[in-house]
């Protein structure tokens, strides 16, 4: 849905608006001619010193020892930089490497408004702005402030305010037989990405954190609902006191499916294979929990196997082969665990595909998160529940049919509260599974990924060596100004390697901020010109003709005067350079001019000849 809103801004304040922006528009001229005569300066100061830094420099053979000779000299070594530093993320102790550099970055899934603007001009000069505000959601990096939304309905919240960007690095790092600066530590590059593991996770979100690759998602707080959600829904027959499902859970009527229809396989069988095309083209597992025969679908959800077929994302999908055998079949535990629900009773643990579920009345599989050998918790519709774990029965188990008459299905459309958690995911084997749900995450979700440069890193460097520590070079050069030669780059380089890279990159942001002295020179003679389109959008065609020419002519004063501005900063760092280019152009000019002559003569004396005849 989107919301729009209609303004409209008269000519007068339009008028008076574009007056105002000719100050700003005229300083944002003069201020891109010392931009770009400042450029050339150190476009040139940096070359000079880089230059001087090449015919000095001093290969090391390595960094293992200190050469008391070489003390004040710029040389160019290559090593390992080692830190022994443990780098500790406050929010998750358990995650604290030797590294260089420690990287937390922070999104959060969150409802965006986003704003789509169209203007039309009037007869008479005023301008109407019709404003299209549409609403999504996205992980972002800051939480978003929906209190401002134009369209209610897209609440914002965050469950793990906490968590925001940090960035830790080592204090010290060795460098074979010296120690880098902290300056030379902090650009050490080559982050790579952390490998979570479940110890990571703290206490305090145990139950809320799921991780899937490289990411930990935070969900809801483990205990109920998300914070200000209304529990409004009714539960499903049979389903736990106190629980409330995301939807309508509907039920399908069938008649029991015993083990044997599925392959022919003995009910006393672990089970066999199907094949289900319309889902995946290969072959899935089938396991019998109570007499049940269950398959693990790709998104993880354990799914009943009909006679008509299994249901998945809501829709039924026919069986075309079945294969009898033991498919994965896992040995039974050699003592039967139950998992104690307090005010439900004791049901015993299964494991399909080496996750672990309890089997409610219903019929439906809850899966089972272990985090002690004593406890745990089962996620019912996405809402955890504290268990305890036994060998035996605490307290007596509900009744329910080993095939129940009717089969639940997995998912006829339910209609869903905002807000409200969907069923959590389960994930593969070896990470950990919490209230948030990779695949479908909900509006407050965090997910945070960590990056780091491991605690030996090869780095190649050129700068002085000082003792048994680095300096920046200082140019001897009047022509580079004191400027500084202070190289470092990950890996392992040669000093021409290095000299060569640190004058593309000269070369490079010397084109980068010419275009931005010019830019902020052209952006600023249109700001300057602006009155002169809003006087004429009196008649909006005439505005628009007007504004092509006053941007043709900023273009026409911006590019000369950006390029003189240039040409003088050459004559200025560059005088005989400069010259020399001056004196070209002016011969060039002289040839043209020349050039153009001799063709006008010619001209002029072939006009009789073609008299005469």
């Amino acid at each position: 849905m989107a919301v729009t809103e209609t303004t409209t801004e008269s000519w007068g304040s339009r008028l008076g608006g574009s007056i105002k922006g000719v100050a700003i528009g005229g300083a944002l001229f003069i201020a891109g001619i010392p931009l770009l005569f400042w450029n050339e300066g150190r476009a040139v100061k940096t070359a000079k010193a880089l230059e001087e830094g090449a015919s000095v420099c001093v290969k090391l053979p390595n960094a293992d020892t200190v050469d008391a000779t070489m003390d004040g000299k710029l040389v160019h070594v290559t090593g390992t930089a080692v830190t022994d530093e443990q780098l500790g993320d406050d929010l998750f102790p358990g995650l604290n490497p030797k590294a260089i550099r420690l990287t937390r970055k922070v999104e959060f899934y969150q409802w965006v408004e986003n704003e789509k603007k169209e203007k039309k001009k009037n007869v008479g000069g005023s301008e109407t702005t019709v404003t299209t505000y549409t609403y999504s959601k996205k992980w972002v990096s800051k939480p978003v402030d929906s209190s401002s939304f134009r369209e209610a309905g897209h609440d914002n919240q965050v469950f793990f305010p906490e968590a925001s960007d940090r960035t830790l690095v080592a204090e010290t790092a060795r460098y074979g037989a010296f120690e880098l600066t902290a300056d030379q530590i902090k650009r050490i590059s080559g982050a790579k990405p952390v490998e979570l593991k479940p110890e990571y996770i703290p206490d305090t979100l145990q139950g809320r954190v799921t991780i899937s690759g490289n990411y930990a998602y935070v969900g809801f707080p483990v205990g109920g609902m998300m914070p200000g959600m209304m529990n409004r829904m009714t539960p499903a027959p049979g389903m736990m006191p106190g629980v409330t499902p995301p939807g309508m859970v509907q039920t399908v009527a069938t008649q029991p499916v015993p083990a044997e229809s599925i392959g022919a396989v003995p009910q006393t069988s672990m089970g066999g294979f199907v094949t289900v095309p319309t889902i995946q083209p290969n072959r899935m597992s089938v396991t019998n929990v109570d007499g049940v025969p269950f398959v693990i679908t790709p998104d993880g959800t354990p799914t009943p196997v009909m006679a008509n077929g299994i249901y998945y994302a809501g829709n039924l999908h026919g069986i075309t082969e079945t294969v009898p055998g033991n498919g994965f079949a896992y040995p039974a535990p050699s003592v039967v665990q139950y998992a104690n629900i307090p005010g439900y009773g004791s049901l015993p643990i299964f494991t399909i595909e080496n996750k672990t579920f309890v089997r409610l009345a219903t019929g439906a599989l809850a899966p089972y998160v272990r985090q002690t050998p004593n406890a745990g918790q089962i996620i019912v519709n996405g809402t955890p529940i504290p268990v305890s774990v036994s060998t035996t029965a605490t307290t007596p188990a509900p009744a329910y049919n080993t095939a129940p008459m009717v089969q639940p299905a997995v998912a006829q459309p339910a209609v869903m509260q905002p807000g409200m958690p969907q069923p959590a995911t389960t994930v593969a084997t070896g990470t950990m599974q919490g209230t948030a749900n990779p695949g479908n995450p909900q509006v407050g979700d965090v997910r945070i990924t960590w990056t780091m440069i491991p605690a030996e890193m090869p780095v190649s460097i050129v700068a002085v060596q000082t003792g048994t520590t680095f300096a920046p070079y200082v140019a001897k050069d009047s022509a580079a100004d004191g400027y500084t030669v202070d190289l470092l780059e990950t890996g392992t380089k040669t000093k021409e390697e290095m000299f060569q890279n640190a004058e593309d990159a000269n070369t490079m942001m010397t084109w980068i901020l010419r275009i931005v002295g010019w830019i902020m020179m052209y952006m600023g003679l249109k700001m300057v010109l602006r009155p002169l389109e809003v006087l004429g959008d009196v008649l909006p065609i005439l505005g628009d003709i007007i504004g092509i020419g006053t941007g043709i002519v900023a273009f026409l004063i911006a590019t000369p005067v950006a390029l003189i501005t240039i040409a003088i900063a050459w004559l200025f760092y560059r005088p005989i350079l400069g010259i020399v280019l001056l004196a070209a152009a002016g011969g060039l000019l002289v040839l043209l001019i020349k050039k153009k002559a001799a063709a006008k003569a010619a001209k002029a004396a072939a006009a009789p000849a073609d008299a005469a005849e």
